[in-house]
């Protein structure tokens, strides 16, 4: 198939990309983020410790895994098919699984025998190359030599992993959601990574973000993506399995740049709450910058989006705009109250980035730290007043999701800034007394997000487990610890290493009953 798909042109810019050389200095040259290809189901894992008797279930986490052995590509952690990496858990044993996610693009590289669409390498690091690349993508699907599949169709579904109604949901937030096939056999969950793109029968017609805000009282997701082709942001709206609405909230005018990324947002009682940051996304940064497709424009105060998540059609996006510039990739919690005064406002907790390269260079020592925050919208008077809470550089944070649009009292941060890779440790922190409670070290080994699993019957919203899964060069544990106490439980030691990844999600016994 190579020699149908593949021609001069392509050896032309693989020849000015350079990958094998620029790779060989990269940052993200490091044995954490090469990949892993032999695929494991059930395989029996050793328990150091003891696992608590109610914790029971499945932990599943999302990750970027290379295919070939030989790349065109300039390196970053988001290039790569998608990998679910599956831990299952109960009577004091565990199993562990891997396997790629087989989307249509994984398939069709997969029989080409190397990369055939761009990859985010080309858009952060390859400069005009990069985009000569892309345009020569786009001859070949209309010459009919490959699928004209548009990013929606085309992404790897490698960021994050979600239930909702009986389906895991594998998520990127440049496409379209991946429906795994899932069966149970003798109890335990079997995935072999088949499935299908999920449009609800064309009514989404846009990207679904890797980080669904969902409703802790029913389950619902609420998605907010932006349109780079239409140049607008979206909301939509998913109900026991059924996209119930998909609406444009926001249009970004033709002169104006567009958000860099809406990776995360916040979901209170009557909102959504939408972060606009000061990365910005145009072809034109190539001519600014040189290599990427990002700028950070310190100009570009970092601004906050409400809209009602009841909105009905036409209706548009509140914008509030800070004083400060700022980068956002993952928020904590927010929730609606009332001041004193009886002024309605909403109060917010996300790690920020003052500034951001613009090869985007996440989970490396190049990123910079980010720096929790607190901001007050007064939704009357559109103030937005901003409180930097930690200095030292802390993100992906978690919290008990039953709290989700709610006041809530704790979070947990991964720490990135020990050594710049990943995180080298969890600290507790205390939203409402603005304090650190604890901190857990990760040692020698580093972990991706400190997934928090409520205790069966817990009353206290601390009162639960912290699942991570811990990565070395060699060798991956899942880390069990209780969230009250920030003491370890048990390890995991898996049979097999597994690449830097982050986003989790766990699995309990009623969910797996109705899949």
């Amino acid at each position: 198939m190579q020699d149908t798909i593949f021609g001069a042109e392509d050896e032309r810019i693989d020849r000015a990309i350079d990958a094998e050389r620029y790779n060989r200095a990269s940052v993200y040259n490091h044995p954490g983020f090469q990949p892993v290809r032999t695929e494991h189901q059930h395989v029996p894992v050793q328990v150091v410790g003891r696992l608590p008797a109610d914790l029971r279930g499945v932990y599943l986490r999302n990750g970027t895994n290379v295919q070939f052995d030989r790349v065109t590509t300039r390196a970053h952690c988001f290039n790569g098919a998608g990998m679910l990496h599956q831990v299952q858990i109960g009577e004091g044993s565990a199993t562990y699984s891997n396997t790629y996610i087989r989307t249509p693009r994984f398939e069709f590289e997969q029989s080409a025998g190397r990369e055939v669409f761009p990859s985010y390498g080309d858009m952060c690091a390859s400069g005009p190359m990069g985009l000569e690349r892309i345009k020569l993508v786009a001859r070949k699907q209309a010459a009919g030599l490959i699928p004209n599949w548009s990013a929606l169709e085309a992404n790897p579904a490698s960021t994050s992993v979600q239930y909702h109604h009986g389906k895991l949901y594998c998520l990127q937030g440049s496409g379209l959601p991946f429906v795994l096939d899932a069966r149970r056999e003798d109890g335990r969950l079997v995935l072999d990574g088949g499935g299908r793109l999920e449009d609800w029968g064309g009514a989404l017609r846009v990207p679904f973000s890797a980080h669904p805000r969902i409703d802790p009282e029913n389950g619902d997701f609420y998605n907010v993506a932006i349109d780079n082709r239409g140049r607008a942001i979206w909301m939509a709206h998913v109900h026991e399995g059924r996209l119930v609405n998909c609406l444009k909230i926001d249009e970004i005018g033709s002169g104006q740049s567009l958000p860099g990324t809406i990776h995360d947002y916040f979901l209170t009682e009557r909102y959504l709450v939408i972060p606009d940051v000061s990365l910005r996304f145009s072809e034109q940064n190539l001519h600014d910058t040189g290599q990427s497709f990002w700028r950070f424009d310190p100009s570009y105060k970092l601004r906050w989006g409400i809209v009602p998540r009841d909105a009905k059609l036409g209706e548009r996006i509140r914008w509030f705009e800070t004083a400060q510039p700022g980068m956002i990739w993952h928020v904590i919690n927010a929730w609606e109250e009332t001041d004193e005064h009886g002024r309605e406002r909403i109060v917010l907790y996300a790690p920020a980035f003052d500034e951001y390269p613009a090869n985007v260079p996440i989970h490396t020592p190049e990123e910079p730290p980010a720096k929790l925050g607190k901001w007050v919208i007064d939704l009357g008077s559109g103030e937005v007043q901003y409180k930097r809470l930690l200095e030292h550089g802390y993100e992906r944070p978690s919290l008990n999701l039953r709290h989700v649009g709610r006041r809530s009292r704790y979070g947990w941060l991964i720490d990135e800034q020990a050594d710049g890779y990943m995180g080298r440790g969890v600290l507790k922190y205390d939203l409402i007394d603005e304090r650190e409670l604890a901190y857990f070290s990760y040692g020698e080994f580093h972990g991706g997000e400190a997934l928090f699993v409520p205790r069966a019957g817990a009353v206290r919203e601390d009162d639960g487990y912290l699942l991570d899964l811990l990565m070395a060069d060699d060798r991956a544990e899942l880390l069990v610890l209780d969230a009250t106490s920030m003491t370890e439980l048990a390890r995991l030691k898996l049979p097999a290493r597994v690449p830097f990844g982050v986003h989790a999600c766990w699995l309990d016994e009623a969910q797996l009953a109705r899949m």
